[in-house]
């Protein structure tokens, strides 16, 4: 379903009132979610599964991502998808690696969501010391490609966890993503940036 972009906030039908309302509303009036249109109507579906292709919009949104890498030999960004563009550009951006099936349609997982946060804001590990992982009591269920991004977020305290846990093989929600960019991102990227290269073929 393609995204679009409703006016305001007050636009949708299915505004939550709960802990995620300001930040879906952050997120709204600085553009980094869009609606969907449904019978006329703008829903912004806070309670679904945030998708691979709708994270590297955030993403691209947040940092004025412009620039799109050629993707040669993906296999499932192709034609004239809404999120063909997203996916380039998080490419160039080096958010997401380039690989042969992108899974721009997958559900999203939180270690994925924060590693290409990770990457936006260039924080990473050097060697192997993921101290940092091992406060959240499944800091060692993270995937190895993962554990120096988010050890770096977690050192730097924008990894917060639940309950003490990191749960990076969940899935995240809209509206949870909203929240962490919220936390996150106090000040958005309003000016298209530069990204002059894209990183080498290597699969996240």
């Amino acid at each position: 379903m393609l995204p679009v972009a409703a006016a305001d906030k007050a636009d949708f039908e299915d505004m939550p009132n709960n802990w995620s309302t300001m930040a879906l509303e952050q997120a709204i009036e600085n553009k980094l979610l869009n609606g969907f249109v449904i019978q006329g109507k703008s829903y912004l579906k806070p309670a679904d599964n945030l998708t691979r292709a709708q994270m590297a919009a955030i993403v691209n949104r947040a940092f004025g991502a412009v620039s799109e890498a050629a993707l040669p030999g993906v296999t499932d960004v192709t034609g004239t998808a809404w999120f063909v563009p997203e996916m380039k550009k998080a490419v160039m951006m080096g958010t997401m690696m380039l690989d042969v099936r992108m899974r721009p349609n997958d559900n999203i997982t939180r270690e994925e969501a924060f590693t290409i946060l990770g990457r936006a804001m260039k924080l990473h590990t050097a060697g192997s010391d993921f101290s940092p992982l091992y406060r959240f009591g499944d800091g060692d269920l993270a995937s190895a490609w993962a554990k120096g991004t988010l050890a770096a977020m977690a050192r730097e305290g924008y990894i917060q966890g639940s309950n003490g846990k990191l749960n990076p093989k969940a899935r995240i929600t809209r509206a949870e993503m909203a929240q962490v960019m919220y936390n996150i991102i106090k000040q958005y990227v309003n000016q298209a940036g530069t990204i002059k290269s894209a990183p080498s073929l290597q699969a996240m």
